[in-house]
């Protein structure tokens, strides 16, 4: 779990309950110190999960460690390695994908609505049977929404900024005319709008006034995730993103790009509909398909959008070459006919 987000972790704990009810196992949710993860705060009690979360199961941790001090219940216990999970999540037919990545990355997906729809299936049945934050979470979503947004049709608008590498980059100034269709349609709307990156803000403030309400989420200024920076604390830089994503899944319509935290507002809300400006989008800026969205190649979002504005659609957000286009078109094959032509290539140097 190093290195992952907190979307990223509800993501792989809906994949490990999916997988525990194909095997027939008793799920406990336990992320200790030893998952090297940005969440855990060891100035408080209980480990990541129970930090933010119910049990799963009636079986707590904390419960099935005092048990364990009693009676030696290891051979009861189902290890998987590091490979092992990753597999579970990124290859296993029956897991939950909030976006092409894995081994969906090289092939045809055919209709992405429907392959889509079939993934927030199992999201929402999973989450629905699983999960649940905690009571203290809960209140601070009520209370913003009350605060905020009585009476009003609300408008989820999530962003992702910083350290997007691995999903097309959408900029702020692509998400104006879908907003602005909505205004026409509910002109009184309060906007929530969810971000990790700080300069977003009054871009959208600027166009849409009053009508924008955030959090208090921390957020970053550069290309860093916020999670990944040191100025707060572990659990408040879980519970910000946890805020976001409830407050998002209470919207009446969403408008998102391709990031774990939008995926999970629609999981935790079975009838909330969104409009996704991520998903099909086949160029974005340059960045390189036939790299499988490799995360050393293709700059981070923030490092790409900064440079061509934030108020304005520029004029490379639907480059791609020829070439890129070509092997988008025909992932699946491409990684083979590489390899194929990589060795003549290597005959020919050798000749």
């Amino acid at each position: 779990m190093e290195g992952a987000g907190f979307g990223a972790i509800i993501l792989v704990t809906i994949n490990q309950l999916r997988y525990c009810e194909r095997e027939n196992l008793y799920p406990i949710v336990c992320y200790t110190t030893e998952c090297k993860n940005a969440f855990l705060d060891p100035t408080m009690c209980g480990e990541l999960w129970e930090q933010y979360f119910e049990p799963v199961m009636p079986l707590s941790y904390g419960k099935f460690r005092e048990i364990s001090n009693q009676i030696d219940l290891t051979k009861h216990l189902v290890k998987l390695s590091s490979a092992e999970a990753i597999k579970v999540s990124e290859e296993d037919p029956d897991s939950v994908y909030s976006f092409p990545f894995g081994k969906w990355r090289s092939q045809y997906l055919g209709d992405l609505d429907l392959w889509y729809a079939k993934e927030r299936k199992k999201g929402r049945e999973t989450i629905g049977k699983y999960i649940k934050p905690k009571p203290h979470i809960l209140q601070k979503v009520d209370s913003f929404y009350k605060q905020h947004f009585s009476n009003s049709f609300v408008l989820g608008v999530h962003i992702r900024g910083t350290d997007l590498h691995y999903a097309p980059a959408v900029s702020p100034a692509e998400y104006f005319p879908h907003i602005d269709k909505q205004i026409e349609k509910e002109p009184g709307l309060k906007i929530f709008l969810a971000t990790d990156q700080a300069q977003y803000i009054p871009v959208f403030e600027k166009r849409y006034g009053d009508k924008v309400v955030c959090s208090d989420s921390f957020r970053s200024d550069n290309e860093v995730a916020p999670f990944q920076r040191t100025e707060l604390s572990p659990y408040k830089k879980g519970e910000d993103v946890l805020l976001d994503i409830l407050l998002l899944s209470k919207a009446d319509f969403l408008i998102k790009g391709s990031s774990n935290v939008g995926e999970m507002a629609m999981y935790f809300n079975t009838n909330l509909e969104c409009l996704d400006l991520g998903y099909k989008k086949q160029k974005a800026f340059g960045q390189s398909y036939d790299k499988d969205w490799d995360n050393h190649t293709n700059p981070p979002a923030w490092q790409l959008i900064s440079k061509r504005g934030l108020d304005r659609i520029a004029k490379d957000t639907d480059s791609q070459s020829l070439r890129q286009l070509i092997w988008y078109k025909t992932r699946g094959k491409a990684k083979s006919l590489r390899m194929y032509l990589g060795k003549i290539k290597q005959r020919i140097l050798s000749s």
